[in-house]
């Protein structure tokens, strides 16, 4: 007997000619395209044929987002599609890995990332942060590259507490923003990859994760070699156990998860960091407002400080680092009205739902407050600024802390003015600004 196709309910989208001729649009400005298309279809989703048997639904819709990242998650991993090209430069760390091997990863790693665990590190971050603001410029500054190398500086002492030369910690740097350029481009033009084998461009950047990966090596047989005691993330993770051997990480394994950290780590943080420079530099009351509320507060105990955190949140559901994410469905699924093949990818769009008029009052609007009841801190089931679910960003704590302390002491230090530059969107992997220019003066009387 003949079978039947099953048919399904997917969201209205674009079909697959439709969908190639937005191509360009789409590269141009993703957060721009995937907001007007959703207007355009009148709905918080849409579908995109991108191929054969090649579905894509972008939503902000917060109950889907949550019934794909929490509710239902056993039926959605990392696609390949990002996923598998990342972990071929990156290796397969806690980001881009999948399935049993990821979960037992994830339970290896995850009490060294313990909020008491992490208390232990907060003195590296403080001394590192007091020590790059002792050399800040100032002037008009553009304040994007200055917080992406603090943040950077803070992740490396942080899980090596070693002293670094100058050269090796800025290749480092330089080799993770060649990678990320790279699978960006590689991400965005997939038929690029014809012309790799003549240009030598694949060659060239599998070279420079092997020199990455060789530095990381070399800092974890020093370390092993040392009889020294240390209190940071690399000495965590040596010291990590598999439940059912009672085994210590490979060195490749231990490589792949440093690598996912620093990768994953320092540009998120360092991005959330300068758009929340940027709000508060535009939205004097609320400086001012925060400044006040730092009054017989110390740096070591602001974190305490509930119009602080709420001011973070507001400033992350604004501008969410991770601006986008994906899963591909492990089998067939649907939800609400809606149902979709095995293999479709589900994109929750975290920038769209966060500034959903229908679920935000005054959404655009720089307003820590809408955070707060009766001066408290409150959770929303729509914001989403570390993901969700069991595969949430496993540095929230650790990044959360950084944020409230560097602002803190650069608040207390310097005196922070708007200019009347407009920072673009570039949303690669993370949302970053093409720049943000800033008035910056030292402050007469130091408070820290």
């Amino acid at each position: 007997m003949p079978t039947t196709k099953k048919k399904y309910n997917l969201p209205k989208g674009y079909s697959l000619l439709e969908a190639t001729l937005k191509t360009k649009e789409f590269l141009k400005n993703p957060v721009t395209f995937i907001a007007k298309s959703m207007a355009h279809f009148g709905s918080t989703e849409y579908t995109a044929i991108l191929g054969y048997n090649s579905k894509v639904i972008l939503t902000k819709n917060p109950n889907f987002i949550s019934y794909v990242l929490k509710d239902n998650n056993r039926n959605y991993e990392k696609s390949d599609f990002v996923s598998g090209r990342a972990r071929d430069f990156l290796g397969n760390g806690l980001v881009f890995n999948n399935g049993a091997d990821w979960l037992k990863q994830r339970r290896l790693i995850q009490p060294a990332f313990h909020r008491q665990k992490l208390k232990g590190l907060y003195g590296i971050v403080i001394q590192t942060i007091k020590e790059f603001l002792k050399t800040a410029p100032t002037g008009e500054v553009d304040v994007f590259p200055l917080v992406n190398e603090l943040s950077f500086n803070v992740l490396i002492n942080s899980l090596f507490d070693l002293s670094f030369s100058p050269e090796i910690k800025a290749e480092l740097s330089q080799l993770l923003i060649d990678i990320q350029a790279f699978l960006v481009k590689d991400v965005n033009h997939p038929f690029g990859r014809l012309l790799y084998p003549f240009t030598g461009t694949e060659r060239t950047i599998v070279k420079k994760s092997a020199r990455l990966r060789a530095i990381l090596l070399d800092i974890i047989n020093d370390r092993k070699a040392s009889t020294k005691e240390y209190c940071d993330v690399l000495d965590m993770l040596l010291n990590s156990r598999y439940e059912d051997t009672g085994e210590p990480m490979s060195e490749d394994r231990l490589i792949d998860e440093l690598l996912v950290l620093v990768f994953a780590g320092h540009e998120t943080t360092g991005t959330s960091l300068s758009w929340q420079l940027y709000l508060l530099a535009n939205n004097p009351d609320v400086k001012s407002k925060l400044m006040a509320s730092f009054e017989d507060m110390t740096i070591e105990n602001c974190l305490n400080n509930e119009y602080f955190k709420a001011t973070i949140n507001e400033g992350m559901r604004l501008y969410p680092a991770a601006w986008v994410t994906e899963r591909i469905a492990l089998a067939d699924d649907e939800f609400g009205d809606y149902s979709y093949p095995k293999g479709t990818l589900v994109v929750p769009f975290f920038y769209g739902l966060h500034r959903d008029e229908n679920l935000w009052e005054n959404a655009t609007a720089f307003q820590p407050e809408r955070f707060l009841k009766d001066g408290t801190l409150i959770r929303s089931k729509q914001f989403f600024p570390f993901g969700a679910g069991p595969r949430m960003c496993i540095g929230n704590h650790f990044a959360l802390a950084e944020m409230h302390f560097f602002l803190y002491a650069f608040l207390k230090e310097f005196k922070l003015e708007a200019t009347d530059q407009v920072p673009e969107m570039t949303p690669l992997l993370t949302l970053r600004p093409d720049k943000i220019l800033l008035r910056i003066s030292r402050l007469e009387r130091r408070i820290i």
